[in-house]
């Protein structure tokens, strides 16, 4: 009977033959390093990026700054409410470290909160049109329940699947208008980034 092989055996004699790129090793832990700093910064607001990233060895210092762009490029998102506008306020440091431009950084960051405060209020809006359009149908519901139970029944249009999926497409609609301008920020703040 032959011998049984744990995973990891198997894994190592598929693994025995390949050469790693120590290159690529070295740009990894570098980029994560730069990930490593936007974390440093967001537990420590007095932490002093600038210094951090001239601390760093010259032949990995793109690298670093590579991963740091990463990570802060990565908390650019839509917002789901007002609170997340304060991410802003903690990635315009970065950007402006980074950039050739930290004026012109600020300008576009700037503009992009107004852009997702825009969002948020158009999100809003949406949702109360929504509500608003679709209050006579809850109503319907609601007196049919009512009667088919013989008490009176409340529907929140959030718990109703046909509201859902209503506000579900027209939220996609807007959130797709919107990531393409996001989009093009992104564009724009990569041309004003040295990396």
């Amino acid at each position: 009977m032959g011998e049984i092989k744990s995973a990891l055996e198997i894994a190592l004699e598929r693994t025995r033959d390949v050469k790693s790129d120590p290159e690529a090793l070295r740009r990894h832990e570098a980029r994560t390093e730069g990930k490593r700093l936007l974390a440093a910064l967001r537990e420590d607001p007095e932490f002093d990026l600038r210094k951090a990233l001239k601390s760093v060895p010259k032949e990995r210092r793109s690298w670093v700054r590579e991963g740091l762009y990463e990570a802060a490029r990565g908390n650019l998102s839509l917002p789901q409410n007002e609170a997340d506008l304060a991410r802003l306020d903690e990635l315009t440091p970065v950007f402006q470290e980074l950039a050739r431009d930290a004026g012109a950084v600020k300008q576009l960051m700037q503009q992009l909160r107004e852009f997702f405060s825009q969002y948020l209020s158009n999100r809003q809006q949406l949702i109360e049109e929504l509500r608003r359009r679709y209050e006579p149908k809850i109503k319907q519901k609601e007196q049919q329940l009512s009667q088919q139970y013989g008490r009176e029944v409340r529907i929140d249009p959030a718990s109703d699947p046909e509201f859902s999926q209503i506000l579900q497409d027209h939220m996609g609609q807007l959130q797709g208008q919107f990531q393409k301008a996001l989009e093009e920020v992104d564009s724009h703040l990569k041309r004003l980034i040295e990396l």
